[in-house]
């Protein structure tokens, strides 16, 4: 079949906002034109479809769920991509927020949870590139985290979300950030190598929400925008990330905003926990942050 004329496919992850799932399949299989839905059951199953999906000339992937979703399909995407030859045209993204976070669908200025808005908007045919990055061998689009952030999403387990929502990742905060935090290790040529407790990393501006915390980001500029906090336990972190959210990172001492295209990040004996996309990434220091060899298409009327 002529791949214009393939149904749309939507991965849709049944966990998001389980307690209406069934709801939510239902509103999916309604929406005009129909989708073609693929439901997972486990983890790395959406990476496994979407990479299959691409593989057999799909144009356009959906991603029904949260960050975490469409972080997997993401993987399977680029994975397919990555083997396109020179002119291959690429699959490209596309987002149904439905899950506990939607970030990414923030920074793409998406209307909310309103599928058949964003429904409307993935038929539009409408693309864009945005920036791709990638953390050793894997990648990320919207934004990603070592360290005590990371720890947080890492102990903020499915149950907690789908019986919490957001409010889970506090939950989980409370506790990680009275432990005492890894040491990070951040090398950019040309620089001095900094030491810091958290590194957050920005392709776009919004991080945990509707939070522009990387005021200066563009997921279009060819960089990435890093906050490193310095020497700070976890108390001392979220009073500096409350100072960033309110006033900005200029007003912030303990703080680095740096804006660069390729970094390392080395942690001391004990690791320290990465995630990606708001996803825990299986992932060992040192991690390489790096631009992708190409860039991803996104749905995005």
């Amino acid at each position: 079949m002529n791949a214009a004329l393939m149904p749309i496919p939507v991965i849709l992850n049944p966990a998001a906002r389980s307690t209406k799932a069934a709801a939510l399949e239902h509103a999916l299989r309604r929406l005009s034109p129909e989708p073609e839905l693929h439901l997972t059951t486990g983890p790395a199953d959406a990476t496994a479809m979407a990479e299959r999906l691409a593989t057999e000339g799909h144009e356009l992937i959906v991603s029904a769920g949260g960050d975490g979703t469409m972080n997997e399909v993401l993987q399977g995407i680029c994975r397919a991509n990555a083997r396109r030859k020179p002119g291959e045209k690429h699959t490209a993204l596309g987002v149904l927020p439905l899950g506990t976070m939607n970030v990414f669908s923030v920074e793409l200025k998406l209307p909310g949870r309103d599928i058949e808005g964003c429904w409307k908007e993935i038929n539009s045919g409408k693309l864009r590139e945005v920036d791709l990055w990638m953390a050793n061998d894997m990648y990320f689009a919207q934004l990603a985290g070592v360290g005590l952030d990371a720890q947080i999403v890492q102990e903020t387990s499915w149950e907690a979300k789908k019986k919490f929502g957001p409010l889970s990742y506090v939950m989980s905060a409370v506790n990680v950030l009275l432990r005492t935090p890894p040491t990070l290790n951040v090398k950019i040529e040309g620089k001095a190598p900094m030491l810091g407790t958290v590194v957050l990393v920005g392709n776009g501006k919004h991080y945990g929400g509707p939070f522009p915390l990387f005021r200066d980001a563009s997921n279009t500029d060819g960089k990435l925008d890093l906050l490193i906090f310095r020497g700070l336990g976890g108390m001392e972190f979220l009073q500096v990330l409350r100072g960033v959210l309110l006033d900005g990172y200029q007003e912030c001492e303990d703080l680095d905003y740096i804006q660069t295209s390729e970094f390392t990040v080395t942690t001391d004996p004990g690791g320290a926990p990465v995630e990606l996309d708001g996803e825990l990434a299986d992932l060992t220091a040192p991690v390489v942050f790096r631009p992708a060899p190409f860039r991803l298409s996104v749905s995005a009327g």
